[in-house]
Protein backbone atom coordinates (compact mmCIF):
# COMPACT_ATOMS: atom_id res chain seq x y z
CA UNK A 1 0.00 0.00 0.00
CA UNK A 2 1.37 3.29 -0.91
CA UNK A 3 1.97 5.99 2.10
CA UNK A 4 2.28 9.84 0.86
CA UNK A 5 4.09 12.01 3.09
CA UNK A 6 0.92 14.03 3.59
CA UNK A 7 -0.47 10.69 4.76
CA UNK A 8 2.14 9.80 7.74
CA UNK A 9 2.64 13.37 8.60
CA UNK A 10 -0.96 13.63 9.37
CA UNK A 11 -1.12 9.97 10.92
CA UNK A 12 1.74 11.60 13.25
CA UNK A 13 -0.44 14.89 14.41
CA UNK A 14 -3.91 12.74 15.13
CA UNK A 15 -1.78 10.17 16.90
CA UNK A 16 1.09 12.47 18.27
CA UNK A 17 0.36 16.21 18.86
CA UNK A 18 -1.23 16.29 21.74
CA UNK A 19 -5.32 16.73 20.14
CA UNK A 20 -5.56 13.31 21.97
CA UNK A 21 -4.59 13.14 25.45
CA UNK A 22 -1.87 9.88 25.87
CA UNK A 23 -0.74 10.28 29.17
CA UNK A 24 -2.25 7.42 31.39
CA UNK A 25 -1.30 9.75 34.28
CA UNK A 26 -4.21 12.45 33.14
CA UNK A 27 -7.77 12.30 34.44
CA UNK A 28 -9.18 12.51 30.74
CA UNK A 29 -6.26 10.20 29.20
CA UNK A 30 -8.20 8.84 26.08
CA UNK A 31 -10.35 11.97 25.34
CA UNK A 32 -9.78 13.64 21.72
CA UNK A 33 -10.11 17.94 21.61
CA UNK A 34 -12.23 19.40 18.88
CA UNK A 35 -9.11 21.57 17.60
CA UNK A 36 -5.92 23.36 18.38
CA UNK A 37 -5.50 27.19 17.79
CA UNK A 38 -2.38 28.21 16.30
CA UNK A 39 -2.95 31.78 17.03
CA UNK A 40 -4.00 31.23 20.67
CA UNK A 41 -1.45 28.00 21.52
CA UNK A 42 -4.04 26.16 22.98
CA UNK A 43 -6.81 22.89 22.30
CA UNK A 44 -10.28 23.62 21.99
CA UNK A 45 -12.75 21.80 24.80
CA UNK A 46 -12.73 17.87 24.91
CA UNK A 47 -15.05 16.53 22.66
CA UNK A 48 -16.77 12.91 23.13
CA UNK A 49 -18.22 12.87 19.69
CA UNK A 50 -14.87 13.19 18.38
CA UNK A 51 -13.07 10.44 20.09
CA UNK A 52 -15.80 8.12 19.32
CA UNK A 53 -14.35 9.23 15.13
CA UNK A 54 -10.88 8.75 16.81
CA UNK A 55 -11.73 5.49 17.80
CA UNK A 56 -12.71 3.97 14.50
CA UNK A 57 -9.99 5.78 12.94
CA UNK A 58 -7.84 3.66 15.10
CA UNK A 59 -9.72 0.21 13.95
CA UNK A 60 -8.74 1.58 10.29
CA UNK A 61 -5.26 2.12 11.13
CA UNK A 62 -4.67 -0.77 12.50
CA UNK A 63 -6.91 -2.49 9.63
CA UNK A 64 -3.49 -1.09 7.11
CA UNK A 65 -0.80 -2.32 10.66
CA UNK A 66 -2.03 -4.30 13.27
CA UNK A 67 -0.13 -2.39 15.67
CA UNK A 68 -0.64 -2.26 19.51
CA UNK A 69 -0.86 1.26 19.91
CA UNK A 70 -4.16 1.76 18.31
CA UNK A 71 -5.41 -0.71 20.03
CA UNK A 72 -4.02 0.91 23.04
CA UNK A 73 -5.13 4.11 22.15
CA UNK A 74 -8.57 3.43 21.08
CA UNK A 75 -9.08 1.40 24.42
CA UNK A 76 -8.22 4.69 26.16
CA UNK A 77 -10.82 7.05 23.90
CA UNK A 78 -13.25 4.57 24.93
CA UNK A 79 -12.90 3.92 28.09
CA UNK A 80 -13.05 7.72 28.78
CA UNK A 81 -16.26 7.66 26.87
CA UNK A 82 -17.49 4.86 29.28
CA UNK A 83 -16.46 7.20 31.66
CA UNK A 84 -18.89 9.75 30.94
CA UNK A 85 -21.51 7.51 30.48
CA UNK A 86 -21.71 6.29 34.02
CA UNK A 87 -20.96 9.73 35.38
CA UNK A 88 -23.61 11.56 33.29
CA UNK A 89 -25.96 8.34 32.07
CA UNK A 90 -25.39 9.62 28.84
CA UNK A 91 -23.21 11.22 26.43
CA UNK A 92 -22.48 14.67 26.75
CA UNK A 93 -21.65 17.05 24.58
CA UNK A 94 -18.25 18.66 25.61
CA UNK A 95 -15.77 18.71 28.84
CA UNK A 96 -14.47 21.77 29.75
CA UNK A 97 -16.58 23.75 26.87
CA UNK A 98 -18.54 26.28 29.55
CA UNK A 99 -22.07 24.49 28.25
CA UNK A 100 -25.25 23.26 29.33
CA UNK A 101 -24.60 19.21 29.51
CA UNK A 102 -26.60 18.60 26.82
CA UNK A 103 -26.64 15.01 25.19
CA UNK A 104 -27.33 14.70 21.19
CA UNK A 105 -28.75 11.74 19.73
CA UNK A 106 -26.10 11.73 16.84
CA UNK A 107 -23.03 12.19 18.94
CA UNK A 108 -24.10 9.32 20.89
CA UNK A 109 -24.65 7.37 18.12
CA UNK A 110 -20.90 7.98 17.37
CA UNK A 111 -19.85 7.45 20.36
CA UNK A 112 -21.35 3.51 19.82
CA UNK A 113 -20.21 3.01 16.47
CA UNK A 114 -16.75 4.10 18.52
CA UNK A 115 -17.17 1.73 20.81
CA UNK A 116 -18.05 -1.12 18.88
CA UNK A 117 -15.18 -0.57 16.46
CA UNK A 118 -13.48 -1.04 19.68
CA UNK A 119 -14.81 -4.41 20.61
CA UNK A 120 -13.82 -5.71 16.86
CA UNK A 121 -10.14 -4.53 17.37
CA UNK A 122 -10.46 -6.12 21.13
CA UNK A 123 -13.16 -8.66 21.40
CA UNK A 124 -13.38 -7.33 25.13
CA UNK A 125 -17.37 -7.51 26.01
CA UNK A 126 -17.77 -4.43 28.15
CA UNK A 127 -17.30 -2.25 25.20
CA UNK A 128 -20.17 -4.11 23.07
CA UNK A 129 -22.19 -3.42 26.47
CA UNK A 130 -21.55 -0.34 26.53
CA UNK A 131 -22.53 0.49 22.80
CA UNK A 132 -25.20 -1.61 23.24
CA UNK A 133 -26.75 0.52 26.52
CA UNK A 134 -26.78 3.82 24.36
CA UNK A 135 -28.06 2.39 21.24
CA UNK A 136 -31.03 1.20 23.66
CA UNK A 137 -31.62 4.28 25.09
CA UNK A 138 -31.92 6.37 21.74
CA UNK A 139 -33.77 3.85 20.47
CA UNK A 140 -36.31 3.90 23.29
CA UNK A 141 -35.66 8.15 23.92
CA UNK A 142 -34.61 9.37 20.95
CA UNK A 143 -36.29 7.42 17.66
CA UNK A 144 -39.35 8.74 16.37
CA UNK A 145 -41.98 6.33 15.00
CA UNK A 146 -40.83 7.53 11.65
CA UNK A 147 -37.52 6.69 11.78
CA UNK A 148 -36.31 10.67 12.36
CA UNK A 149 -34.36 10.96 15.58
CA UNK A 150 -35.22 13.87 18.22
CA UNK A 151 -32.03 15.88 18.14
CA UNK A 152 -30.73 16.42 22.18
CA UNK A 153 -31.99 17.05 25.49
CA UNK A 154 -31.05 18.26 29.36
CA UNK A 155 -29.72 15.26 31.13
CA UNK A 156 -32.83 15.02 33.53
CA UNK A 157 -35.49 15.74 30.39
CA UNK A 158 -36.44 14.08 27.72
CA UNK A 159 -35.07 14.07 23.86
CA UNK A 160 -36.92 17.56 22.13
CA UNK A 161 -35.30 19.97 18.99
CA UNK A 162 -34.76 23.85 18.76
CA UNK A 163 -34.87 26.18 15.97
CA UNK A 164 -32.02 27.71 17.88
CA UNK A 165 -29.28 26.40 15.61
CA UNK A 166 -29.10 23.50 12.40
CA UNK A 167 -27.92 20.93 14.89
CA UNK A 168 -30.78 21.04 17.16
CA UNK A 169 -33.50 20.19 14.64
CA UNK A 170 -34.39 16.92 12.77
CA UNK A 171 -32.14 17.19 9.93
CA UNK A 172 -30.45 14.74 7.30
CA UNK A 173 -27.70 14.21 9.51
CA UNK A 174 -29.11 11.95 11.62
CA UNK A 175 -29.59 9.42 8.88
CA UNK A 176 -25.81 8.49 9.92
CA UNK A 177 -26.54 7.17 13.35
CA UNK A 178 -28.03 4.18 11.45
CA UNK A 179 -24.44 2.83 11.14
CA UNK A 180 -24.19 2.70 14.51
CA UNK A 181 -27.12 0.35 14.41
CA UNK A 182 -26.34 -1.37 11.52
CA UNK A 183 -22.77 -2.15 13.03
CA UNK A 184 -24.97 -3.50 15.93
CA UNK A 185 -26.65 -5.64 13.57
CA UNK A 186 -23.98 -7.14 12.04
CA UNK A 187 -22.30 -8.22 15.30
CA UNK A 188 -24.98 -9.71 17.21
CA UNK A 189 -27.58 -10.26 14.42
CA UNK A 190 -30.24 -9.04 16.31
CA UNK A 191 -32.69 -8.20 13.35
CA UNK A 192 -34.88 -5.49 16.30
CA UNK A 193 -30.58 -3.42 15.52
CA UNK A 194 -31.31 -3.89 11.68
CA UNK A 195 -34.89 -2.52 11.79
CA UNK A 196 -33.97 0.45 13.57
CA UNK A 197 -31.28 1.29 11.16
CA UNK A 198 -33.84 0.83 7.97
CA UNK A 199 -36.12 2.73 9.27
CA UNK A 200 -33.41 5.75 9.49
CA UNK A 201 -32.51 5.26 6.19
CA UNK A 202 -36.03 5.21 5.12
CA UNK A 203 -36.49 9.00 6.17
CA UNK A 204 -34.09 10.02 3.17
CA UNK A 205 -37.17 11.16 0.85
CA UNK A 206 -37.67 13.34 3.34
CA UNK A 207 -35.06 15.76 2.56
CA UNK A 208 -33.78 14.73 -1.13
CA UNK A 209 -34.58 16.67 -3.84
CA UNK A 210 -35.64 16.05 -6.96
CA UNK A 211 -32.10 17.45 -8.49
CA UNK A 212 -29.99 14.51 -6.46
CA UNK A 213 -29.46 17.47 -3.50
CA UNK A 214 -30.38 16.55 0.20
CA UNK A 215 -31.62 19.38 2.24
CA UNK A 216 -30.54 20.00 5.92
CA UNK A 217 -34.32 20.21 7.01
CA UNK A 218 -37.28 18.91 5.77
CA UNK A 219 -38.92 21.93 5.83
CA UNK A 220 -36.10 23.75 4.18
CA UNK A 221 -34.00 25.00 1.26
CA UNK A 222 -30.96 25.34 2.77
CA UNK A 223 -28.36 22.35 1.49
CA UNK A 224 -25.08 22.00 3.93
CA UNK A 225 -22.46 19.85 2.05
CA UNK A 226 -21.29 18.40 5.31
CA UNK A 227 -25.02 17.07 7.01
CA UNK A 228 -25.29 15.98 3.14
CA UNK A 229 -21.95 13.46 3.71
CA UNK A 230 -23.64 12.33 7.04
CA UNK A 231 -26.41 11.23 5.39
CA UNK A 232 -24.36 9.70 2.54
CA UNK A 233 -22.29 7.83 4.84
CA UNK A 234 -25.25 6.02 6.73
CA UNK A 235 -26.84 5.27 3.11
CA UNK A 236 -23.91 3.85 1.49
CA UNK A 237 -23.09 1.98 4.20
CA UNK A 238 -26.81 0.54 4.57
CA UNK A 239 -26.42 -1.05 0.87
CA UNK A 240 -23.19 -2.70 2.09
CA UNK A 241 -25.09 -4.41 4.66
CA UNK A 242 -28.52 -4.61 3.21
CA UNK A 243 -27.91 -4.69 -0.24
CA UNK A 244 -31.01 -2.45 -0.33
CA UNK A 245 -30.39 -0.99 -4.24
CA UNK A 246 -32.99 2.08 -3.20
CA UNK A 247 -29.94 3.71 -1.08
CA UNK A 248 -27.28 3.38 -3.37
CA UNK A 249 -29.46 4.85 -6.02
CA UNK A 250 -30.59 7.72 -3.64
CA UNK A 251 -26.74 8.37 -2.90
CA UNK A 252 -25.29 8.08 -6.35
CA UNK A 253 -28.07 10.87 -7.38
CA UNK A 254 -26.49 13.12 -4.20
CA UNK A 255 -22.72 12.72 -5.76
CA UNK A 256 -23.75 14.08 -8.91
CA UNK A 257 -25.18 16.72 -7.99
CA UNK A 258 -22.32 17.35 -5.64
CA UNK A 259 -19.78 16.82 -8.74
CA UNK A 260 -21.69 19.42 -10.71
CA UNK A 261 -20.91 21.62 -7.78
CA UNK A 262 -17.42 21.49 -7.28
CA UNK A 263 -15.64 24.58 -8.89
CA UNK A 264 -12.98 24.62 -11.24
CA UNK A 265 -10.39 25.45 -8.71
CA UNK A 266 -11.71 21.88 -6.92
CA UNK A 267 -13.09 24.07 -3.91
CA UNK A 268 -17.02 23.17 -3.26
CA UNK A 269 -19.16 25.66 -1.44
CA UNK A 270 -20.19 24.31 2.41
CA UNK A 271 -23.50 26.13 1.89
CA UNK A 272 -25.76 26.47 -0.63
CA UNK A 273 -29.03 28.51 -1.34
CA UNK A 274 -28.03 30.59 1.69
CA UNK A 275 -26.06 33.86 2.65
CA UNK A 276 -22.98 31.86 4.48
CA UNK A 277 -19.87 31.99 2.54
CA UNK A 278 -17.57 28.82 3.81
CA UNK A 279 -15.01 26.48 2.05
CA UNK A 280 -14.56 24.16 4.70
CA UNK A 281 -11.69 21.03 4.53
CA UNK A 282 -14.22 18.59 6.25
CA UNK A 283 -17.05 18.24 3.77
CA UNK A 284 -14.17 17.58 0.91
CA UNK A 285 -12.68 14.75 2.84
CA UNK A 286 -16.12 13.46 3.21
CA UNK A 287 -17.23 13.83 -0.05
CA UNK A 288 -13.83 11.82 -1.71
CA UNK A 289 -14.03 9.13 0.20
CA UNK A 290 -18.02 8.82 -0.91
CA UNK A 291 -17.16 9.07 -4.51
CA UNK A 292 -14.15 6.56 -4.01
CA UNK A 293 -16.74 4.13 -2.18
CA UNK A 294 -19.41 4.62 -5.14
CA UNK A 295 -16.68 4.39 -8.17
CA UNK A 296 -16.69 0.89 -7.09
CA UNK A 297 -20.46 0.80 -8.79
CA UNK A 298 -20.01 4.09 -10.69
CA UNK A 299 -17.17 5.98 -12.57
CA UNK A 300 -16.51 9.49 -11.12
CA UNK A 301 -12.87 8.99 -9.56
CA UNK A 302 -11.82 11.24 -12.60
CA UNK A 303 -13.53 14.10 -11.39
CA UNK A 304 -12.27 14.15 -7.99
CA UNK A 305 -8.42 15.45 -8.30
CA UNK A 306 -8.80 19.39 -8.46
CA UNK A 307 -10.92 18.28 -5.29
CA UNK A 308 -8.44 16.21 -3.52
CA UNK A 309 -5.68 18.84 -4.27
CA UNK A 310 -8.06 21.57 -2.78
CA UNK A 311 -8.14 19.57 0.18
CA UNK A 312 -4.45 19.17 0.47
CA UNK A 313 -4.20 22.91 0.74
CA UNK A 314 -5.92 23.13 3.97
CA UNK A 315 -2.77 20.70 5.15
CA UNK A 316 -0.56 22.54 8.04
CA UNK A 317 3.22 22.77 7.17
CA UNK A 318 5.01 24.20 10.30
CA UNK A 319 8.06 23.61 12.98
CA UNK A 320 5.77 23.18 15.80
CA UNK A 321 4.56 19.66 16.03
CA UNK A 322 1.59 20.81 17.36
CA UNK A 323 0.63 22.06 14.04
CA UNK A 324 2.46 20.15 11.56
CA UNK A 325 0.56 17.94 9.34
CA UNK A 326 -2.82 18.85 10.97
CA UNK A 327 -5.36 20.04 8.71
CA UNK A 328 -7.18 23.62 9.08
CA UNK A 329 -11.16 23.59 9.33
CA UNK A 330 -12.37 26.25 6.40
CA UNK A 331 -11.50 29.03 4.77
CA UNK A 332 -14.45 32.00 5.14
CA UNK A 333 -15.59 34.94 3.18
CA UNK A 334 -13.73 38.42 4.65
CA UNK A 335 -14.10 41.84 2.83
CA UNK A 336 -10.15 41.63 1.78
CA UNK A 337 -11.30 38.09 0.18
CA UNK A 338 -11.03 33.91 1.32
CA UNK A 339 -9.01 34.27 4.58
CA UNK A 340 -8.14 30.18 6.20
CA UNK A 341 -9.18 29.57 9.41
CA UNK A 342 -6.60 28.83 11.86
CA UNK A 343 -7.55 25.94 13.73
CA UNK A 344 -6.18 22.26 13.31
CA UNK A 345 -9.44 20.34 13.60
CA UNK A 346 -9.64 17.23 14.77
CA UNK A 347 -12.54 15.66 12.62
CA UNK A 348 -11.35 17.03 9.76
CA UNK A 349 -8.08 16.06 9.99
CA UNK A 350 -9.76 12.06 10.53
CA UNK A 351 -11.60 12.34 7.87
CA UNK A 352 -8.74 13.74 5.49
CA UNK A 353 -6.57 10.47 7.09
CA UNK A 354 -8.99 8.44 5.15
CA UNK A 355 -9.37 10.29 2.12
CA UNK A 356 -6.32 10.28 1.50
CA UNK A 357 -5.54 6.71 2.07
CA UNK A 358 -8.04 5.61 -0.16
CA UNK A 359 -7.52 7.97 -3.00
CA UNK A 360 -3.73 7.08 -2.87
CA UNK A 361 -4.24 3.02 -2.92
CA UNK A 362 -7.38 3.48 -4.88
CA UNK A 363 -7.20 0.10 -6.76
CA UNK A 364 -6.56 -1.24 -3.82
CA UNK A 365 -9.85 -0.40 -2.26
CA UNK A 366 -13.04 -2.21 -2.56
CA UNK A 367 -16.77 -1.95 -1.68
CA UNK A 368 -15.58 -4.52 1.59
CA UNK A 369 -13.62 -1.16 3.00
CA UNK A 370 -17.13 0.53 3.68
CA UNK A 371 -17.33 -1.17 7.32
CA UNK A 372 -13.96 0.90 8.52
CA UNK A 373 -16.08 4.21 7.07
CA UNK A 374 -16.28 6.41 10.15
Amino acid sequence: MKLTKSYEDLKNWITQSGIFISDINNANCGGVHSFYDEKEKKYGFLYPEITGYFTSTMRFLHAQKADEVFCRYAKHSSDWLIKIYDEYGNIIQGINNNSDNLSYSFDSAICAKGLLDCYEMTQEKKYLDYATKILSDLKAEALNPDGSMKPFKHLSNTYDQSDTVWYKQQGCFHIKTSMAFFHMYEISKDETFLDTASQICDTIPYYQNSDGSIRIHKNSDTINLHTLSYALEGLLYGFYVTNNEDYLKKSKDAIDWCIKAINDDGSISLWFNIRYQNKAAYPAAQLIRLIILADKLTNHKEKIQKLYDFLLSFQASNSDSHIHGGFYEELYKSIFGWKKRTRLNSWTSMFALQGIYWYENYKDISLNDIKYLY
